[in-house]
């Protein structure tokens, strides 16, 4: 198949939409770091579009492209590919391990054959990916609200009220919870001297549960014994019952 008779993806991925019933709609979608054929013309040079059909109330969504460097048999055949949801802006997540399942049909297949290889080959992986997907929101929501009830509690104990939530970067762990207070903890009517002891605390959660990172500054000798030795007496002593 020469590059001029590619298909019109756009209007393939329309029908396809259509044929995949009333749910389904079908939009243009632009990557400027992936090069996609988008119709026949552009099958000479490298074409900046493709396009994604989505079911709204099932949050599934289809991207289907040409690739334009294909040779051999892979030359004018369409991939379908599952698209993964939008990350969330509460949680980071990780889900380079969660497949959400990808095809290739021939191009020259009507959009009917095509939607029907779609639901028998695609959605069954999309629908798998798209349960751990959300599985996974779930569990890392439900580790940050763990962080946050640890900071809360070590905020109660502090008296402090400079509780912020910090929501890092894909690469980073996930949300932490970060508060700063005076040691010994004082009163509002009683604030503590600018060199006074401070403890700046970096709440997280993860597989093993909330932890904190505590950072103490401006300590005593007897402040920094004090430390010291209740760490070691906690260390003797059982894990608390939670």
């Amino acid at each position: 198949m020469s590059s001029t008779t590619m298909p019109d993806i756009r209007t393939l991925a329309a029908a396809v939409a259509a044929e995949l019933g009333p749910d389904w709609t079908c939009a243009p979608d632009e990557e400027p770091y992936r090069f996609w054929i988008t119709t026949a013309q552009e099958g000479r040079g490298r074409g900046r579009g493709s396009a994604y059909v989505s079911s709204g109330r099932e949050g599934r969504g289809i991207r289907l492209f040409v690739d334009p460097y294909a040779s051999g048999r892979g030359i004018g055949r369409v991939h379908v590919h599952g698209r993964r949801p939008e990350a969330p802006g509460d949680v980071v997540i990780h889900d380079a391990d969660i497949r959400f399942g990808r095809i290739t049909v021939a191009g020259t297949k009507p959009p009917r054959q095509i939607a029907a290889e779609i639901r028998r080959r695609l959605l069954p992986q999309l629908d798998t990916g798209m349960a751990r997907w959300r599985e996974r929101v779930e569990a890392e929501r439900a580790k940050d609200e763990q962080a946050r009830a640890l900071a809360l509690r070590l905020a109660s104990v502090s008296g402090t009220a400079t509780l912020t939530r910090h929501v890092h970067t894909p690469d980073s762990e996930g949300p932490s919870w970060h508060l700063t207070c005076p040691v010994p903890p004082h009163g509002p009517g009683h604030p503590a001297a600018p060199s006074a002891a401070r403890a700046v605390i970096e709440v997280t959660s993860d597989a093993a549960g909330p932890h904190a990172r505590i950072e103490l500054s401006q300590l005593n000798g007897v402040q920094a014994e004090q430390v010291l030795r209740a760490l070691e007496a906690e260390a003797g002593e059982p894990d608390p019952v939670r």
